[in-house]
C-alpha cells in the first residue's frame, strides 16, 4: 500500500507541477507499474523463474528514458536509466543464476521501482525551484 501511494504521489505531481520531461516520466513510470502487473506471472508462480512480462516493461521503460536522456534537458532521466539497466540485469541474472531465491528476485526488482518514483518527485521539485528562480525551465535540447 506505501508503494502504491508514492505511485500516485509521483504521478499526480509530476503531471501537475513538472514539465514535459516529468509529465512524459510519470506517465512512463505508471504505465510500467500497470504493465508489469498485467504481464507477469500468476501470484502463486510469480518470480519462481524469469518475469519475462517484466523483462520486456523493464525494457521498453528504458528505452524511454534513455530517449528522455538524450533529448531532454534534464539530468534525472540518465539516473532512471541507470536504474532500469540495473533491474533489466537483475532479470538477466536470474537466467544465468536460476537458484536465486525468488523473494531475493523480487526486492531486487522491486527496489528500484521506489527509486524511480523519488527521483520523479524530486525531479519536478527542482523544475519547479528552476521556474521561480528563473521564470522559465527549457524542456528541450535544440
Amino acid at each position: 500500500m506505501m508503494f502504491v501511494g508514492l505511485l500516485v504521489l509521483s504521478t499526480i505531481y509530476g503531471f501537475a507541477r513538472g514539465g514535459r520531461p516529468e509529465q512524459i516520466g510519470a506517465a512512463t513510470l505508471a504505465s510500467g507499474v500497470l504493465a508489469s502487473i498485467a504481464f507477469s506471472h500468476p501470484a502463486a508462480l510469480q518470480f519462481q523463474r524469469v518475469e519475462a512480462g517484466m523483462l520486456t516493461v523493464d525494457a521498453a521503460m528504458l528505452g524511454v528514458f534513455l530517449w528522455l536522456s538524450f533529448k531532454s534537458t534534464r539530468f534525472w532521466p540518465a539516473w532512471v536509466s541507470g536504474m532500469l539497466v540495473a533491474e533489466v540485469a537483475v532479470h538477466v541474472m536470474r537466467v544465468t543464476a536460476p537458484d536465486v531465491v525468488p523473494k531475493a528476485y523480487m526486492d531486487a526488482v522491486a527496489i528500484w521501482s521506489w527509486v524511480g518514483q523519488i527521483i520523479l518527485i524530486v525531479a519536478t521539485w527542482r523544475h519547479q525551484r528552476r521556474l521561480a528562480r528563473a521564470g522559465v525551465d527549457s524542456s528541450w535540447r535544440n
